[in-house]
């Protein structure tokens, strides 16, 4: 495992990121982009496993996450003044363009989580990238109210952007874990509750997001949503979408069905969906994770040796 930094599009932080690379000879890459309130190197087991099968597995910390922060003045859930959402997509393609420079010729695969979902479905979009397929994991429809929430945190972000919300949060994740028997406000993340109370314990994990952090995630999750999205996507491309069905987020399994049909419908040859029903957010950090990362390894497997053959 070996950490390094890139200047972010912010053109001000030194972006954190992590590389994993396979002791035998690689196959193939895996890009991983973390979810909200988190970072890169809780993904340490799945990369591990990842190298096994071959693959160099790469990430890094969203701005305002992790180790990506200005240390002399660091802001957890602030991603930056004037176009954030830019920052946080042209940070992907940094990454994407390191890991092509370091590991050319290898088939590059993509893997977004939860709000990395939203930054990746946004990304593909943009950016017409030569990778060999893509993962939206813990992925969702999440239209509800969005015209407001965009609205509201847009005139925030102008007046106090550095302010941490708690009403906001309150009110996009507050019903979540109501859902659930546990008394932790975090159980929808995990059946697993020693993954729950490492993400409580953790000063890395489970932060409010500032004014600006919520209008980046409304913006990304508007952009993953609005209408004809999946026709900006290249048809060839191989797209997974893999979700626990317990899982708010998705609204119990009925995002990720959406999302997969809708990408069915623009015209995408090859789209699966795997949801596992008894799973919530977390998926590659609950009891069951070693049958996840089995049906993540074998998607990739299966593309890979459809990549080689063309």
């Amino acid at each position: 495992m070996k950490h390094n930094t890139f200047l972010s599009s912010d053109q001000k932080t030194m972006s954190h990121f992590i590389c994993w690379e396979p002791t035998c000879e690689a196959i193939g890459t895996v890009q991983i982009i973390h979810g909200m309130a988190e970072y890169i190197e809780r993904y340490h087991d799945f990369a591990r496993y990842s190298n096994d099968l071959g693959f160099v597995v790469v990430g890094h910390d969203h701005l305002g996450h992790g180790e990506s922060v200005l240390h002399d003045q660091p802001k957890h859930g602030y991603f930056g003044k004037g176009e954030p959402v830019t920052f946080v997509l042209d940070d992907i393609h940094q990454v994407e363009e390191w890991i092509g420079e370091n590991f050319p010729n290898l088939p590059h695969f993509m893997l977004g989580h939860s709000m990395g979902s939203f930054a990746l479905r946004n990304y593909l979009q943009l950016y017409r990238s030569e990778i060999s397929g893509a993962i939206f994991m813990g992925t969702g429809k999440n239209a509800a109210m969005l015209s407001l929430a965009l609205s509201l945190t847009k005139g925030l972000n102008l007046t106090a952007p550095e302010k941490q919300n708690k009403w906001l949060d309150h009110m996009a994740f507050g019903s979540f874990s109501k859902q659930f028997p546990e008394e932790s406000r975090f159980n929808w993340l995990s059946q697993n509750q020693e993954n729950v109370k490492e993400y409580e314990n953790d000063s890395l994990t489970g932060f409010t997001f500032t004014n600006n952090g919520f209008y980046t995630l409304f913006r990304l999750v508007d952009g993953a949503n609005r209408e004809g999205w999946a026709q900006n996507i290249d048809q060839d491309l191989p797209i997974l979408v893999i979700s626990g069905e317990q899982d708010p987020v998705g609204d119990f399994g009925k995002g990720p069905r959406k999302v997969a049909k809708e990408l069915d419908e623009a015209g995408i040859k090859d789209v699966s969906l795997v949801l596992f029903a008894e799973l919530r957010h977390e998926i590659l950090l609950e009891n069951e994770k070693t049958e996840v990362y089995k049906a993540i390894g074998a998607w990739l497997q299966k593309r890979l040796d459809a990549d080689i053959k063309d």
